[in-house]
């Protein structure tokens, strides 16, 4: 593919589970709910999205039902620009889908997550579903999360033979440490990002999640160079976030390359609409602007940055904007404000 800029892009490959989220209109508590709102959500396919939105390939490999609720899903994935020809398509007897409900809270109410994802069709895929060197011959980057191994023994099989063979061939893979306390132990989600993250070359995650599972602390610039020198890793990216309540917050990141080089993105205030998927926003166009200039880590940050701003401004999981909406936001601040 040749973008707009006439450089070539290669795909960047996703590996995740996406479900249907269920929400409540206007706040509602989900006890007293009498209508849901139907739409698609899921750490790598969010990424996905953001990725194709900029112009770049991107391909999510899932598994789904040949059912109405899979092609809901599906529909709304094509719509949004990502490849689903290497998604698997099972029988509803093989494998359900996946749902959660989220309902919104406002200061001081939370907002609250429950699943209903037990024996969907992702968690249910067997050891070697995928030929993983078929589908990343040619790519320019794998991206899974920590959501994916903890969903269950056989996406996390697979998780473990798509990073190698990403690693036989050579294909930068991003990591993003997410970790969900629903669906495993701290204890054992340490003991596979322990085994994962010395084959990452790029990780995205908080300090607080590097302090859990790595025991790394400190200042952000003594985190992200304790990740450099004792984790190995040759890029990582921090988020950041200030006056976390249920509307505004700000955003900030950090990020360190393989030349050791702190770069910071800018600080935004944003008015939040929806949080869900901010951070997935971030780290595809992050991977959208890396695929193209691996060397240009402060535009990569910068693209996230932008790309997480704008996603809270708006319902859903999934981030609807243009490449040109996605590059004006880069430089449209005002005092820290994002302005659209």
């Amino acid at each position: 593919m040749t973008d707009a800029n006439g450089g070539g892009a290669k795909p960047v490959v996703s590996f995740g589970e996406a479900m249907l989220r269920l929400t409540p209109p206007r706040h509602e508590p989900l006890a007293r709910a009498i209508a849901l709102d139907i739409s698609p959500g899921g750490a790598e396919l969010n990424s996905a999205v953001t990725t194709a939105a900029l112009g770049v390939p991107a391909v999510w490999v899932s598994c789904l039902p040949d059912n109405p609720l899979g092609r809901n899903l599906a529909r709304q994935a094509l719509a949004s620009g990502v490849d689903l020809g290497r998604v698997r398509w099972v029988a509803e007897d093989d494998g359900r889908m996946g749902l959660y409900f989220l309902e919104e809270g406002t200061d001081p109410r939370p907002s609250a997550v429950t699943y209903d994802r037990a024996e969907s069709a992702f968690a249910r895929i067997a050891s070697g579903a995928f030929d993983w060197e078929a589908i990343l011959a040619g790519a320019g980057a794998l991206h899974v999360s920590g959501i994916t191994p903890a969903v269950g023994e056989g996406p996390r099989a697979e998780t473990m033979a798509a990073i190698r063979a990403a690693n036989g061939l050579g294909v930068p893979v991003a990591f993003d440490l997410n970790y969900r306390a629903k669906l495993w132990s701290e204890a054992e989600a340490r003991a596979c990002f322990v085994e994962v993250v010395p084959k990452v070359d790029i990780l995205f995650a908080s300090r607080s999640g590097l302090r859990t599972f790595f025991g790394l602390d400190g200042t952000y610039q003594e985190v992200l160079t304790q990740a450099h020198e004792r984790l190995g890793l040759a890029t990582t990216v921090l988020s950041r976030k200030k006056g976390k309540t249920s509307r505004e917050v700000r955003l900030g990141s950090v990020a360190m390359g393989q030349d050791a080089q702190i770069v910071e993105g800018p600080w935004r205030a944003v008015e939040v609409v929806d949080r869900l998927g901010g951070g997935d926003a971030f780290a595809g166009a992050f991977l959208a602007g890396y695929v193209r200039h691996p060397e240009d880590l402060a535009r990569c940050v910068a693209l996230g940055a932008a790309a997480q701003a704008l996603k809270h401004t708006m319902h859903g999981d999934f981030l609807v904007a243009t490449r040109a909406e996605i590059e004006a936001a880069v430089e449209a601040t005002d005092g820290g404000v994002l302005q659209r």
